[in-house]
This record gives C-alpha cells, sequence and structure tokens, in this order.
C-alpha cells in the first residue's frame, strides 16, 4: 500500500508460522508400569517418508513368479510376526511374566525408607516436645519465689533403748 508521499503504510503480519503442521508421534511406546513414551521422528526422516510415499503401490498381479512368490512371503511373514507379537504380549501379562522380576525388593526398599523417614520425623517432634517442656519447667522454676529461709528446726532427738532380751542381736554384743 503506498500513500501520496511514498510512505507506506501498515502491514498486516500474521503471529505464528503459517503452514507449519503441528508435529505427531512417529511411535507410541507403552510401558507395563503404564507409562508412555511418545517417539517424534526428525525432520530428514519425515523427508524420506515422504519419498516413500511418492513411489507407486505395486499391484502383485503385474509382478512374474519371482518378484510375486517374494512379495507373498513377505507379506505372510511380517502378518505372521505381528500376530506372534500381539499373542505373546498376551499371554505374558496372563503369565504375569511382565511384571519386574525383582519387584518385591524394590518395593521393600521404598517401604523401609518411607519407614526411616517417618522414624526421623517423630524423632524431630518427640526432642522439639521435650525442648518446650524443659523450656517451660525452667520458666516455672524461674517465676517461683526462692526460699532462702530455713524451717525451724521443732524436732529433737530421743534416743530409744532396747532391752537386751527384746533383740537377739543386741545380746551378743
Amino acid at each position: 500500500m503506498q500513500l501520496a508521499n511514498g510512505d507506506r503504510g501498515f502491514e498486516n503480519v500474521e503471529l505464528g508460522v503459517i503452514g507449519k503442521k503441528k508435529k505427531v508421534p512417529r511411535r507410541v511406546i507403552h510401558f507395563a508400569s503404564g507409562e508412555t513414551m511418545e517417539e517424534y521422528s526428525t525432520d530428514e526422516e519425515e523427508d524420506e517418508q515422504e519419498k516413500k510415499d511418492l513411489l507407486p503401490p505395486v499391484d502383485p498381479t503385474t509382478l512374474t513368479w519371482g518378484p510375486y512368490l517374494w512379495f507373498h512371503m513377505l507379506r505372510v511373514a511380517t502378518s505372521t510376526l505381528s500376530v506372534c507379537d500381539f499373542l505373546g504380549e498376551k499371554i505374558a501379562s496372563v503369565l504375569g511374566i511382565s511384571t519386574p522380576k525383582y519387584q518385591y525388593a524394590i518395593d521393600e526398599y521404598y517401604r523401609m525408607k518411607k519407614e526411616e523417614e517417618e522414624e526421623e520425623q517423630e524423632n524431630k517432634l518427640s526432642e522439639e516436645a521435650e525442648r518446650q517442656h524443659q523450656e517451660q519447667q525452667n520458666k516455672a522454676q524461674a517465676e517461683a519465689p526462692v526460699q532462702t529461709d530455713q524451717p525451724e528446726s521443732t524436732t529433737s532427738f530421743q534416743h530409744f533403748s532396747k532391752s537386751s532380751e527384746e533383740d537377739p542381736c543386741i545380746s551378743a554384743v
């Protein structure tokens, strides 16, 4: 847009990248623990994938005997492998083989660690309570009046004598 005096006017600018498609994970890996991991392809792999997509599909009816047999062998092998992989995964989960071998040791470690932390926390709380109790006792003793007077002595010592007939130990002396 040109104005009469040669200055350019405002231009419309779009924010963001136009034409950039959202990255879709190449594959998603599911672990037995329930976690998932997404694997993204690189730009080079995407370019190769686009080139592969540009190849025309092969019609098996137009192939000669060698490539025809090779095509069907590969198709049978890949489908058999995928079926075996699926069944193996299901059988392993039914038999419990997919669980970690030493999971009990891992669970025991975390249980012991949690108990130690709880015991440590309990010790800190008991020490804090004991310290507060000592402070309260010290305050109470500081606030209490200190007695410097000694009580009067009203008791007198009396001498009791026993006869030797009553106590056989004394007669032996």
